[in-house]
């Protein structure tokens, strides 16, 4: 998940080890938050890492199949709609630093470096991702300049708040009829928002059993995703095997690069951590939002 690169030729460089135990601990930090790539499942794609945009094409569904009772029978073509889309690919990233004294101490008494900034940079990183994968990303926080799921869903149900534990149940039907109105079924997963998590784990009526566990069973093999990430109020369902109905395609997982800083700078060491990479929904059918929630 994690590549490291870094440069340095004075006296101040950082060590092999130095440099393996700043990766190790970025790593570490930024796998905290990934929720949003699990529900791209194995539709993560690598392109190649000099790519600065991405295209794709998406596909209107064509009419019903013709049923004749001789062969070939009348044709029944549709018009190849392509609608061909070109979007840039992010650069989602945060930089930290280490002083002089700090990388001079650890070489000298042989203990691990101070990485607090640079695991705060990645899991900065993983967590803005993360809002990307499952949102999508816009500057004005009107008009998305990167789908994630959520911006590109072609389903969505107004259902009604979950602190009546009832509606919960009621919003997860909804928005599977619409899925399977679309031809979308189980597995499905569910990505929500701590609070109407909070909301899941309270007792049907009579029963030891949560709503949470009732919704697992509802999913069919799919999993609950809790995450800061979606929005409060808010919720959403998606095919749980994306293979078709969206990817994300990554230039460059996270990647760690630091550099030596000259005299001016003050000698430490500058980092950092970064991911490019762009969410692609060639389906919109295969994601419902639940709003209102």
């Amino acid at each position: 998940m994690n590549s490291l690169r870094y440069v340095g030729t004075a006296d101040n460089a950082l060590t092999t080890e130095q440099g393996q135990y700043i990766n190790s601990q970025v790593k570490e930090a930024a796998r905290r938050t990934f929720q949003g790539r699990k529900l791209f499942g194995a539709s993560v794609r690598k392109i190649d890492s000099g790519a600065q945009t991405y295209g794709y094409d998406t596909l209107t569904h064509g009419s019903a199949a013709a049923f004749d009772f001789t062969y070939p029978g009348k044709e029944s073509v549709d018009a190849v709609n392509l609608a061909r889309t070109t979007v840039a690919i992010p650069n989602i990233h945060k930089e930290f630093h280490i002083s002089k004294l700090d990388l001079a101490s650890s070489r000298m008494s042989g203990t691990p470096l101070n990485t607090t900034q640079a695991e705060s940079s990645a899991y900065k990183v993983a967590y803005a991702e993360d809002a990307m994968l499952i949102k999508g990303w816009s500057q004005d926080g009107t008009t998305y300049e990167v789908n994630g799921l959520y911006a590109a869903a072609g389903n969505t149900d107004s259902g009604a708040d979950w602190a009546t534990a009832t509606n919960i149940v009621a919003s997860i039907q909804d928005g599977i009829a619409l899925l399977e109105a679309d031809n979308i079924f189980a597995p499905y997963n569910l990505v929500v928002h701590p609070d109407q998590h909070a909301d899941m784990l309270e007792l049907i009526s009579n029963t030891a059993v949560t709503y949470e566990q009732l919704v697992t069973q509802m999913l069919r093999g799919g999993q609950i995703y809790v995450t800061p990430a979606m929005t409060a109020t808010t919720a959403m369902l998606t095919a749980a095997n994306p293979n078709g109905a969206f990817e994300y395609v990554l230039a460059e997982d996270v990647t760690t690069v630091t550099e030596v800083q000259g005299v001016a700078q003050g000698e430490g060491l500058f980092g950092r951590v970064y991911v490019r990479g762009l969410p692609v929904v060639y389906d919109s059918n295969a994601i419902c939002t639940l709003t209102s929630i």
